[in-house]
């Protein structure tokens, strides 16, 4: 059994020169080699996102929905819990009311993943960390991951803000901020227009530091579990399914407290009824634990892990095998 297929970033790629042989034999065909694989790494990791994202973006709303009801204790609770809201929704706004800033969640999460994988071949590469028996493999995994993840996010912050307007801008329909977020076009043009191109990075560091810590938690330990896994089953979709199954969980757990922070620094804007609430992260977090309680920063947990699970399921399949094809 292969040991470096036990990482879902650091295999290393084949690639063949005219003449037949794998990674070519001189200095030139070596960096064509690792161009070619930070290109594999972007192309196959916003693909993945894209496909990931048309499953689980109608929890992606629920979510979001769930972390903003009843913060501060400042604004209504509607939902019930996640079946509760999905009826709702569904009977409201629709069965496409489900799917409500999916262009904008694949702008968001296609370009987030997209560099997020390319950065993590660019920093194992920096790392040396290809060997899963080298010195400090976890640590340099989890460095490599949370560093990619960090990048990643800053780029597709202004994105996933935009997604975050629009599928709260029918939660509270009276909320003056959000009249006019009917496109991504017409969103960006709302904040831009209200809030100056400053509006843009809004929550943009707390994304960030989120995904930073997910995509850490997410890598190392989707690397690590499938080293043991593939000890007990071959390579293939089913084990990749039970490391992306673990590495979803413990994401979810270490990324909750940043998601609610973050939807509800994303929600805060000019014209917003409720005003500016928080200053930034600590703020969010000092704030949201004193109304409503340490619990609070883990709303939307359920509906969080069932798009995490899935979405790392699905994220981690579509992109072995279409990083397959590609190479």
């Amino acid at each position: 059994m292969n040991s470096t297929a036990s990482l879902p970033v650091t295999t290393s790629l084949p690639f063949r020169t005219p003449s037949g042989n794998r990674n070519g034999g001189g200095p030139s065909n070596n960096n064509n080699g690792k161009g070619q694989s930070l290109y594999i790494g972007f192309v196959s990791g916003c693909l993945a996102a894209i496909g990931a994202t048309t499953i689980t973006n109608p929890i992606e709303l629920v979510k979001t929905r769930l972390q903003l009801q009843g913060q501060l204790q400042m604004s209504n609770k509607i939902y019930n819990g996640i079946g509760d809201a999905f009826v709702k929704i569904a009977k409201n706004e629709g069965i496409l009311g489900l799917q409500k800033g999916l262009f904008a969640a694949y702008l968001s999460q296609g370009t987030m993943q997209g560099f997020r994988f390319g950065a993590y071949e660019l920093f194992i590469k920096l790392l040396n960390n290809k060997n899963p028996d080298g010195n400090y493999f976890f640590l340099k995994n989890l460095i490599a991951g949370a560093g990619a993840g960090a990048v990643g996010a800053a780029i597709g912050s202004p994105f996933d803000l935009v997604k975050t307007r629009m599928q709260a801008s029918t939660m509270y329909a009276n909320d003056p901020q959000f009249r006019g977020y009917n496109s991504v076009y017409s969103s960006f043009k709302q904040i831009i227009t209200n809030e100056g191109l400053k509006g843009l990075t809004r929550g943009m560091a707390t994304s960030a530091q989120r995904t930073g810590v997910g995509s850490g938690i997410q890598l190392a330990t989707y690397g690590s579990t499938k080293k043991v896994v593939l000890k007990f089953v071959d390579e293939g979709a089913y084990a990749h399914l039970l490391s992306s199954l673990v590495a979803g969980f413990f994401l979810t757990i270490g990324m909750n407290p940043f998601d609610v922070a973050r939807t509800r620094l994303y929600y805060q804007g000019k014209g917003n009824s409720n005003g500016e609430m928080y200053k930034g992260l600590m703020d969010c977090i000092y704030k949201t634990t004193k109304q409503e309680g340490f619990m609070a920063l883990y709303k939307g947990f359920g509906a969080h892990y069932l798009r995490v699970g899935p979405h790392t399921v699905l994220m981690m399949i579509f992109w072995e095998q279409i990083k397959k094809m590609l190479s």
